[in-house]
């Protein structure tokens, strides 16, 4: 990540050395290509553009300037820094380092990812607190059982011990972990074969809680292609269709105002009552052929728009060459045997790309065909200091024209006059309220505005004189004449969009109960209007990175509920978000792909990093990672995460019932006073094996009920063992104690063996399990639906086996003997029949009443129980299920360079003390005494401008800091406080 050499000037030469050799006051050099190896305060730029994707999360790179930023300055806005670890897109640029290793800015958020703790795993900690129940509960069972059956029963010390042995093995659900553990992979392999690789197999289960989704914009939320959204003309405005560099869209008429720029998506229907699960495979958002009627959300299309008709079109072409022909960049077609698309890249400027696009959904053709028509003759590059290039060209017939692009606060002022009704050949005087009017309201939209203008070269004009500063002094109107009379020819609003599935999977979310939030380094009105188009901007406030910064960490819990995008923030703000919304209670999932996102994806609950774009750092602190960058896979692992909670769920409401069924039915026949046990010892480890591995399994793969994506999150700490779980595991267990023990007595008073009596109690209760498992499919809805039979091929596999195994230990010869049991009579088979059906029906009895009539009951029961239970069997030990270790609530005022990174003064202290320097690569300090003294000379050299050479030599120290001590704007003097620390970067 960062540059292995930096290239310096010390004694007054230039010589390149090991980036760790760096330390605070070299003077370091850049250029295009560069690695930045350290936080630098730059003296000199010369159309220097660095990309800090990775720390402020702007899609496209920042230009440099000299002039010193606020204090409070959000880190994008720092244009005087140029930070370690970015890179150097464009220019030329000289600087005096100010802080290297842990004093750098990415130093500062590394130390801030390490004083982050875990987040617990709810799933892992309710699993647990059921161990000591499941323990507490058998040594009871198992103890009472043995003492009934030596000291009621008479039965002798081993047959009691066997007894209670098989007790406790039948009521522990041994294959529980194993079982869970299968859920989760299943999970986790669904959601990577849906571009979801999920890093810690239990973070699955706790996006089923998600109720918050805080979002980056660029990459995931947009599709982070520029893409021109409006032309304004003299004669009128335009908007163009189709999103990314793909040249496929048209143009329309359009209007300004924010309803109408760009096109909102229609909303999708409400959703319609909900039919069979679909296969838990289908995660993808969107429209889904296998998906169930109203579980599938609506595809969401925007309204169609006439196109221009040829005239128009054609008179527009002639306007809009200039953006093809005065463009640097390209884009570059590559076919893609995967889709059998072409995929369309960006060769140089996103915006210029942007402007290509343009061209040639207009049918300018290439621009190879273009610029060989009209080939350029002399161009003036972009300079950040004039925020504009033009180009000349050669029309033919001795014509040629000067095409000049740029923005338009500057190049408005050089326009005497402009092009009137769409028509290059009609000019009149420039109508300034106009254009400024269609600036301001494109810019209020959050859209980038690009102004283009033209002008005819007269005949044997010197090309050699062109440059920006020219161009500047002399197009200018006003007296003297200008020797050339620029005319505006349009205005082009650009902008990166939202991607179409994010529209759709923002819609699913919020129909899910889920609160999506968008957290931008971009700025406040950009953020805005992809807000408003994807559906997520609420009231429509935005707050900032400083004002964040302003606000106390109270204030800030009642903030975060109120808004929904938030805008130039920084690593401290996005932490802070995270940790105010974890403090009201909220399960929320970060998503971030630079290094400034890595504390706060290590603070969610769930952090999502970026596959494509995302940086290694943002990588290791995440718990799951985007194979497509997309958020809609979000959304859909979301729905997943709900799949194996449910599923998860579901096995125990099915494994707990039957194993404690398995061990009372025998504890209740000692009780009773039977001298012989309706199932033995070698029946009921028998079933327990049988039931585990196979019905159990089943439900494992389980898809989603109907609906899943339209119920609301599950509250935070929820119990995995709840109310329901509990009575259903009370009701369903006597259910099938009654059963067996019932059948065994009738069996009996028949006159019946019992070896016959103990198979039947033995089919009784492997068919009641089997009938049950049907019931535990749908942990409320009704079983007396088509749906039953549908949607899981694994169940007709599973209680194929469990019946055959039945009917083959009760009628094979030695087998049953083994167990000690016979062949069963034709009577026993039609009680047993009977028995099943008794157990389906009034478990759906119990389903249509529990919620009505069980449970206004029964939770004063559980809440009494609850409110006397010991800590150590309680889940609510762990508040919202979080235990972190040595979790810090970071705060701006905790990064101040002397909490977060030291000043170049004290570590030339600290490395005159000890003998060792941070660099940026974190190696070990040499030399140190006489280190300290060149440290030292430069570090005052730096912040006062004199006493000689930097390092021994030269006089680039002492210019260096000359021109940083010279007051370059209103900040300077506390830019000069801060020089020797750029965690701050208050220079």
């Amino acid at each position: 990540m960062l540059s292995p050499t930096a290239t310096v000037l010390r004694g007054g030469t230039q010589e390149v050395i090991q980036a760790e050799d760096l330390v605070p006051g070299d003077i370091l050099l850049l250029r295009a290509g560069d690695l930045v190896p350290a936080d630098v305060r730059l003296v000199e730029a010369t159309n220097l553009q660095i990309q800090e994707a990775m720390l402020t999360g702007e899609s496209v790179p920042t230009s440099k300037a000299l002039a010193a930023c606020a204090p409070a300055a959000p880190l994008g806005d720092r244009r005087c820094i140029a930070f370690a670890a970015t890179h150097v897109a464009a220019g030329t640029g000289r600087g005096v380092v100010v802080a290297v290793g842990d004093g750098a800015e990415i130093g500062r958020i590394n130390k801030m990812v390490a004083s982050v703790g875990q987040v617990r795993n709810n799933l892992l900690h309710q699993l647990e607190v059921l161990g000591r129940w499941l323990v507490s509960l058998v040594l009871i069972i198992g103890l009472v059982a043995f003492l009934l059956a030596l000291l009621r029963t008479k039965t002798g010390f081993q047959t009691a011990f066997e007894s209670a042995v098989s007790i406790a093995v039948a009521i522990v659900p041994e294959g529980l972990p194993a079982v869970v553990t299968i859920v989760l992979a299943i999970g986790t392999t669904v959601m990577a074969r849906n571009n979801a690789i999920v890093r810690q197999m239990a973070a699955v289960e706790t996006l089923g809680s998600l109720n918050v989704i805080c979002s980056d914009k660029t990459g995931t939320l947009t599709k982070n292609e520029m893409t021109a959204v409006r032309v304004v003309t003299a004669a009128g405005v335009y908007g163009v269709s189709g999103v990314g560099y793909e040249p496929v869209g048209h143009l329309h008429t359009a209007a300004l105002t924010p309803e109408d720029a760009p096109p909102e998506p229609t909303k999708p229907a409400p959703p319609a009552p909900a039919d069979p699960a679909q296969p838990h495979t289908a995660i993808a958002i969107g429209p889904d052929p296998n998906a169930p009627e109203g579980d599938s959300p609506k595809p969401i299309t925007a309204t169609p728009t006439p196109a221009l008709p040829a005239s128009s079109l054609s008179a527009l072409r002639s306007l809009l060459e200039g953006a093809v022909l005065c463009n640097d960049s390209a884009l570059s077609a590559t076919p893609d045997p995967a889709s059998g698309r072409t995929l369309y890249k960006p060769m140089g400027a996103p915006t210029e790309a942007a402007l290509l696009t343009l061209g040639a959904k207009m049918g300018l053709g290439t621009t190879q065909e273009l610029t060989e028509a009209k080939p350029r003759l002399a161009a003036v590059p972009f300079e950040s200091e004039f925020k504009f290039m033009a180009t000349a060209h050669d029309e033919g017939g001795g014509r040629r024209v000067l095409w000049v692009k740029g923005a338009p606060d500057r190049l408005l002022p050089m326009c005497s006059q402009q092009v009137l009704g769409d028509d290059l050949s009609s000019l009149g005087s420039l109508d300034g309220p106009y254009w400024a009017g269609a600036q301001a309201a494109l810019g209020s939209q959050g859209l980038r505005v690009l102004a283009l203008c033209r002008a005819e070269l007269p005949p044997g004009f010197d090309l050699s004189v062109l440059s920006a500063k020219w161009l500047q002094q002399q197009a200018s109107p006003g007296p003297p004449p200008p020797a050339l009379r620029l005319s505006c020819v349009a205005l082009v609003a650009l902008l990166d969009p939202p991607r179409e599935e994010a529209v759709r999977a923002v819609h699913v979310a919020h129909a899910a109960g889920i609160t999506v939030k968008m957290i931008t380094g971009d700025h406040a009105l950009t953020a805005l209007a992809i807000g408003k188009m994807l559906g997520l901007a609420g009231n429509g406030r935005v707050i900032t990175g400083p004002e964040l910064d302003a606000t106390n960490d109270e204030a800030l819990r009642h903030l975060v509920s109120d808004c929904n995008v938030f805008a130039r923030t920084s690593p401290e703000n996005k932490l802070r978000i995270v940790q105010a919304l974890q403090a009201n209670r909220q399960v929320v999932a970060m998503t971030g792909d630079g290094v400034n996102d890595a504390p706060a994806l290590k603070a969610a609950d769930v952090g999502v990093a970026m596959g494509i774009t995302g940086t290694d750092v943002a990588k290791e602190a995440a718990k799951m990672v985007l194979a497509d960058d997309n958020f809609a896979t979000i959304v859909a692992a979301v729905r997943e995460g709900r799949r194996v909670w449910d599923n998860i769920r579901k096995i125990l409401i099915f494994n707990l019932p039957v194993n404690l069924a398995q061990g009372t039915s025998i504890l209740y026949a000692y009780i009773l006073g039977f001298q012989d046990p309706p199932l033995t010892a070698l029946q009921v480890l028998l079933v327990n094996l049988i039931t585990s591995v196979t019905l159990g399994l089943a439900l494992a793969a389980e898809p989603p009920e109907p609906g899943v994506m339209q119920r609301p999150p599950r509250r935070a700490g929820k119990r995995l063992v709840g109310k329901l779980l509990l009575w259903r595991m009370f009701f369903v267990c006597h259910i099938i104690d009654i059963l067996v023990i019932g059948m065994f007595h009738w069996a009996g008073n028949t006159g019946l063996s019992l070896a016959k009596r103990r198979a039947e109690s033995f089919c009784v209760l492997v068919g009641s399990q089997v009938v049950y498992f049907v019931n535990c499919r749908f942990i409320k809805l009704a079983s007396f639906h088509p749906r039953v039979v549908r949607g899981n091929p694994w169940m007709y596999l599973s209680m194929s086996i469990t019946l055959g195994l039945m009917v083959f230990v009760t009628y094979v010869p030695g087998v049953n003997n083994f167990f000690h049991m016979a062949g069963m009579i034709g009577v026993q088979w039609a009680r047993v029949v009977v028995c099943l059906a008794i157990v389906f029906t009034v478990v759906e009895i119990e389903k249509a009443l529990v919620d009505p009539l069980f449970m206004p009951i029964l939770r004063p029961v559980f809440a009494w129980l609850e409110a006397h239970t010991p800590e150590w069997l309680s889940v609510n030990t762990v508040s919202n299920s979080r235990v972190v270790s040595g979790l810090k609530s970071i705060s701006l005022s905790s990064c101040t360079p002397a909490a977060c990174g030291k000043s170049s003064d004290s570590e030339s202290r600290e490395g005159s003390a000890n003998g060792r320097t941070s660099s940026s690569g974190g190696a070990a300090r040499k030399g140190g005494s006489r280190l300290a003294r060149v440290m030292s000379q430069r570090a005052a050299a730096a912040a006062g401008g004199g006493g000689g050479a930097a390092a021994g030599g030269g006089g680039e120290g002492a210019k260096a800091g000359k021109a940083m001590a010279t007051p370059r704007g209103p900040t300077a003097k506390s830019s000069l406080a801060s020089t020797s620390s750029a965690t701050d970067a208050n220079v």
